[in-house]
């Protein structure tokens, strides 16, 4: 088959991979990685057509036409709850055949797949886990004379229809797993650019998938933790340096959980020298000295931290399980070894009032990471904060469009109103990044004229996000 792996167009800058969509704070946009995973999957057996309609800056009008030039035979497209109606709006406006599948992938997929298959006929699956070749095995069963699948038994890691009947395809549970080198040839690689990268090109790459904690905000932990062979791992890193690729976004959840297979993957990335300049994510209470020294040796120099609040209490409602203490020694730990920080901050977490929001404002000032990021609770489909919200009335459960990185409130906790959280969140973002300190370093560190001018782009869009101010009818409007 021709399968498209569909970005929808939308609105805004929409980033809605690995199940977190969320808006663009600032000048960047990384790879759909869902998609990019599928798309080496995928070309085993299929023709491939990648169309990214965010990255490309088309309008509906233009995506439309573009899919129908390309005439594709099968569709398989990225979703999250920041968008997803505008998504399906705009898939419902293409008219597709029924005989033509198309299925989806996404945060809000997950979470609300049958009533949102049940709704919409022309939605022929959703995949479970991107990772996964379920969509190929899926695809080679269609019959495309009758419009439906014709296969025995299920096919694992997906939710389909077989014969008018809802079929949710059981995870096998493998510790390990792999997958094809994704089609890079396919990307407008030069278009994508992270905030806190070094260089213009990147490519994303796991070695893990799912997250083995069960934070309340967040979605992932829904998942089993699993690990990539790393024969596999390591033979998509020699082709992405053979392509000229130098740096790595590692989007693991929580790098290093794994103690040994984190270990050894880095071990072979020293010995195999392939000097990649690299970025992750993890926890500080999975951090220590050690483990931190190799990752430098092999080329780390970022590090994203979930650090949420200053609050113990705030912290162990959610279901954190890290000390403030902590933070800071392994903050500290990483100014020693050169690797910088980026902290993720919550504001408006059950339990919030407005003199924990400003203790957390000054710690994260005394953290002083290299980036930061401030964004407003957000009661994502799917995760128990949610389930909690919904309990509690702090928000309305047919609310189910919800940004953790937008200007308006999203929850009432009868603690903290919902506008002086969005308001202390851009008191956070100014009195933060406009320190003469922070700006002298941010300066210090620039190490070319692309740096320079992304560093003024972000700030720029980052600084003009928190002039703006929610009317009363987007409140009351329900747009949270």
């Amino acid at each position: 088959m021709r399968v498209l792996l569909l970005n929808p167009p939308g609105d805004k800058p929409y980033l809605r991979d690995y199940y977190c969509s969320h808006t663009a704070k600032g000048y960047y946009y990384w790879h759909p990685y869902d998609l990019v995973v599928q798309s080496g999957i995928l070309s085993r057996c299929h023709e491939v057509e990648y169309l990214d309609a965010i990255v490309n800056k088309m309008s509906r009008k233009s995506a439309a036409a573009k899919i129908k030039a390309i005439q594709p035979e099968a569709i398989v497209f990225l979703s999250g709850g920041v968008s997803w109606r505008q998504d399906f709006d705009f898939l419902e406006s293409l008219d597709i055949p029924q005989n033509i599948p198309v299925l989806g992938t996404g945060d809000v997929l997950v979470s609300k797949g049958r009533e949102l298959m049940t709704k919409h006929s022309w939605l022929s699956g959703v995949l479970l886990d991107f990772t996964s070749d379920s969509i190929d095995t899926f695809l080679n069963a269609w019959d495309r004379r009758t419009g439906q699948i014709d296969l025995d038994g299920d096919v694992p890691n997906l939710l389909y229809r077989k014969d008018s009947e809802f079929i949710r395809g059981v995870d096998p549970g493998k510790r390990y797993y792999s997958f094809p080198i994704p089609r890079y040839d396919l990307l407008p690689l030069r278009k994508y650019r992270i905030p806190h990268g070094r260089r213009k090109l990147f490519a994303s790459f796991l070695t893990d998938f799912g997250c083995p904690y069960h934070c309340s905000f967040c979605f992932n932990g829904k998942w089993d933790h699993k690990l990539r062979d790393l024969d596999n791992a390591m033979q998509e890193l020699r082709y992405v340096r053979e392509i000229g690729i130098r740096e790595l976004w590692i989007k693991d959840l929580t790098f290093g959980v794994n103690r040994k297979h984190s270990t050894e993957f880095l071990h072979r990335l020293i010995q195999e020298n392939l000097r990649f300049d690299w970025i992750t994510l993890s926890r500080v209470d999975v951090m220590d000295e050690e483990l931190l020294s190799l990752m430098a040796r092999a080329g780390c120099h970022t590090i994203q931290f979930g650090v949420e609040s200053a609050d113990p209490g705030i912290l162990n409602s959610i279901e954190k399980g890290i000390q403030p203490a902590r933070v800071m020694e392994i903050f500290r730990l990483c100014r020693k070894l050169r690797i910088r920080t980026l902290a993720h901050f919550i504001l408006g977490l059950p339990g919030e009032t407005e003199e924990t929001a400003l203790r957390t404002i000054e710690y994260a000032k005394d953290l002083d990471p290299d980036f930061i990021s401030f964004n407003v609770a957000a009661p994502r489909m799917g995760t128990d904060l949610r389930s909690e919200a919904i309990r509690q009335g702090w928000v309305d459960k047919d609310v189910d469009s919800v940004d953790n990185s937008t200007f308006l409130p999203q929850m009432e906790i009868n603690s903290i109103s919902g506008r002086r959280v969005v308001e202390l969140r851009n008191k956070a973002i100014r009195e933060f990044h406009l320190r003469p300190s922070y700006l002298c370093r941010k300066a210090a560190d620039i190490r070319s004229p692309r740096e320079f001018w992304r560093a003024l782009q972000n700030g720029y869009t980052l600084i003009k996000s928190t002039l703006y101010k929610p009317t009363i009818e987007e409140i009351m409007d329900g747009e949270m």
